[in-house]
């Protein structure tokens, strides 16, 4: 113990110091000489052995103060001490302690458990700092916007996996890389240094050539004088840039299809009413012009408030087994009248066996009746059309052919867009829509089929539908 160890320290310590002043002192005062009576040496003895013992018994007591007042204290604050740094609970202070030092280590024992209680609060909050950096880092994982962190020198500090892909960063290493190291994009290294030096929140679009994706970027500066970094949100906006193009596109060709008729109609109109009505010869002629271009303007808006209904999910599809044989002969059958007035041979080529598929019935009839139209108003005279249909494992196919004009290669991938037209000049000849085609395509991936086209140009097209096979269904 430190209290016994001290008591014989301070007492030797004592003694040898009590000592050594003695005899100083009597080498100072004169020792009697040695050849002086034994009487007087023997006296000088006995004060020196009586002195001595003196010493040792005030060494004694001594030491016994210095380890009440000193040692033991100390034993009591290394006590608490060691109980503190192993979370113990504190000892009893003993009884015999004086006063000030009880007092001493009572501050110490009261300092030690506010401290141990600061302590287990600092865990709590570590633990809790710990959940909630767990929680953190989940959820910025499942976000779908890409987030970035980055210090006053532009360091990154964080970076979810949205933004590793967004930006198609590689992981290893990136965190405490500087940001205009890994993100080489001029734009987003403008909009760290304005943000940083300004503080405002600040938007900016940007391209990103590698994953080709458009990104908005949203920089807000943390909060903290000296700034304290920043963070940036990558927005994916590549799927509504594309929706706004078609929108304005689809507007554009929408007015430019009513205009043509809507011209058409009002100049026929003009004419008649400025004299042309009484004139026997052509009034006829211009009142059934003007019939075929309501005709067709009637036209043009059923077909878009079809497609408006079907991508609007407005439109109820009962998907039924369909003997695909028996719609796809009464479609030929219906289009005979127009192919003959066309000089056009329509014929079907039926398999040996039954087919049968999964569809909607009035949706299956559009399109083989768009697909024959097409194929009716895009080959010339003395062409040929054939439709064929046949089971393939568990999908049924039907092919429409032609021996028209043909399409190049690089509109093929095209024409299955609203409004798409090889030749405007040509298709307004025949009274297309534009529409008939995307509808189609619509219809084929509303029943989990898809539709495609094979064609050379000059040589003629396969339009080719692909639709999910069916059992057949009993009579009766």
């Amino acid at each position: 113990m430190l209290s016994t160890r001290l008591f014989w320290q301070v007492f030797a310590l004592f003694v040898v110091a009590a000592s050594a002043c003695v005899l100083a002192g009597a080498w100072i005062c004169g020792l009697p000489p040695l050849d002086s009576p034994v009487d007087e040496l023997a006296h000088w003895a006995g004060r020196c052995s009586m002195l001595f013992a003196i010493i040792v018994v005030v060494g004694f007591w001594v030491a016994r103060w210095v380890m009440r007042c000193v040692a033991v204290p100390l034993d009591e604050m290394t006590l608490a001490a060691e109980q503190l740094a192993t979370a113990d609970a504190p000892l009893e202070l003993s009884p015999e302690l004086p006063a000030y030092p009880k007092r001493l280590v009572t501050s110490f024992r009261a300092m030690s458990q506010r401290v141990t209680a600061r302590i287990t609060e600092l865990e709590q909050w570590r633990e809790s700092l710990g959940q909630n950096n767990q929680q953190l880092a989940i959820v910025l994982e499942a976000m779908v916007e890409g987030v970035i962190a980055i210090d006053p020198q532009e360091r990154i500090l964080l970076a979810n996996t949205a933004a590793i892909r967004l930006l198609d960063l590689k992981p290893q290493g990136l965190i405490g890389r500087p940001l205009w190291e890994t993100v080489r994009l001029p734009q987003v290294q403008e909009l760290v240094r304005q943000t940083l030096a300004g503080g405002e929140q600040r938007r900016i679009e940007i391209e990103v050539s590698r994953t080709q994706v458009t990104l908005a970027a949203v920089m807000s500066r943390l909060p903290g004088e000296p700034c304290s970094g920043g963070v940036i949100v990558l927005h994916d906006v590549t799927d509504l840039r594309r929706l706004e193009n078609l929108r304005r596109e689809f507007v554009s060709n929408v007015s430019h299809e009513l205009k043509t008729p809507l011209a058409a109609i009002s100049a026929y109109a003009e004419t008649l009413l400025d004299g042309a009505l009484d004139d026997p010869e052509i009034n006829r002629g211009f009142v059934g012009r003007i019939g075929e271009q309501a005709d067709r303007l009637h036209t043009l808006i059923l077909e878009l408030l079809e497609l408006g209904r079907m991508e609007s999910d407005e439109h109820a599809f009962e998907l039924v087994a369909i003997e695909i044989g028996t719609v796809l002969r009464e479609c030929v059958d219906e289009h005979q009248d127009v192919a003959k007035s066309k000089n056009l041979r329509l014929e079907a080529d039926a398999p040996a066996e039954v087919v049968w598929g999964l569809a909607d019935l009035e949706s299956l009839r559009t399109i083989a009746d768009n697909l024959l139209d097409n194929a009716i108003n895009y080959t010339p005279a003395g062409g040929r059309i054939s439709v064929r249909w046949r089971r393939e494992g568990d999908w049924i196919e039907f092919d429409v052919e032609d021996t028209g004009v043909g399409i190049v290669k690089e509109n093929q991938a095209r024409i299955f867009e609203r409004f798409f037209r090889i030749d405007r000049a040509r298709s307004r000849e025949v009274g297309g829509t534009g529409l008939g085609l995307s509808i189609v395509k619509h219809l084929c991936q509303v029943f989990g089929g898809q539709v495609k086209v094979s064609s050379q140009f000059g040589k003629g097209s396969t339009f080719t539908v692909k639709l999910r096979a069916a059992e057949p269904v009993a009579n009766g």
